[in-house]
């Protein structure tokens, strides 16, 4: 087990992610500032009905972007690894910011290239249906979904339980079931929407043959 510095958010954050951060609270300026000039890690506890939940991110800041002149900052970081957190401090000793007591989870990360086209093949779909101009993840092996887990319309229950699932090839099958479920309901809002912006313009119609 470990001791390490928690940073709890209203958030998911997920291994190998790349996240931005604007830092205004005393304590988490102090957190931020020790793990930056130490090169020392933090963890992200997602928050659920006001409290961290039992599985977080290790995170890494890559670069401290921006310090103004009342102390706050924004910083760029990277999600490491997962962990399991065994204790909650409030405080960590003699320091303003929160502390954890965690054991790190070793995931099963084997995949299938086959789950891996599938999926792609559905982003595509969804980003296509919303007219969203998003980078397509490219077909190989390496691709893993948590790089791309907040850009595919999970709630934040459903990115909870997706950073619970120890197995990429069960992750990959819960996004490929996510994504079959959302797209024809994307597309029809999609359809609606269209139908709306057109109320009010002179429509072509064309009658039907109505034989009586």
């Amino acid at each position: 087990m470990t001791d390490i510095p928690l940073f709890p958010l209203g958030l998911v954050a997920f291994p190998e992610e790349k996240l931005n951060l604007h830092i205004f609270e005393l304590r988490y300026r102090q957190l931020v500032d020790e793990c930056y000039h130490n090169g020392t890690t933090f963890g992200i506890p997602p928050v659920l009905d006001n409290k961290p939940i039992s599985t977080g991110t290790e995170m890494k800041i890559t670069d401290l972007s921006h310090v103004y002149p009342d102390g706050k900052m924004d910083i760029k970081t990277i999600g490491i690894r997962k962990f399991e957190l065994k204790d909650f401090r409030a405080k960590a000793p003699d320091k303003l910011y929160p502390q954890g007591v965690i054991d790190y989870i070793h995931d099963d990360e084997e995949s299938d290239i086959v789950i891996v086209s599938r999926v792609i093949n559905l982003i595509e779909q969804l980003y296509d249906v919303m007219n969203i101009d998003n980078p397509i993840p490219d077909l190989n092996l390496d691709f893993r979904i948590y790089t791309i887990a907040h850009k595919l319309g999970l709630n934040m229950e459903q990115e909870i339980e997706l950073l619970r699932m120890h197995s990429e090839i069960a992750r990959l099958e819960y996004v490929e079931n996510h994504l079959v479920d959302l797209i024809p309901v994307v597309t029809e809002m999609e359809n609606l929407r269209k139908k709306v912006a057109m109320n009010g313009h002179f429509k072509n119609v064309i009658p039907p043959d109505v034989k009586l």
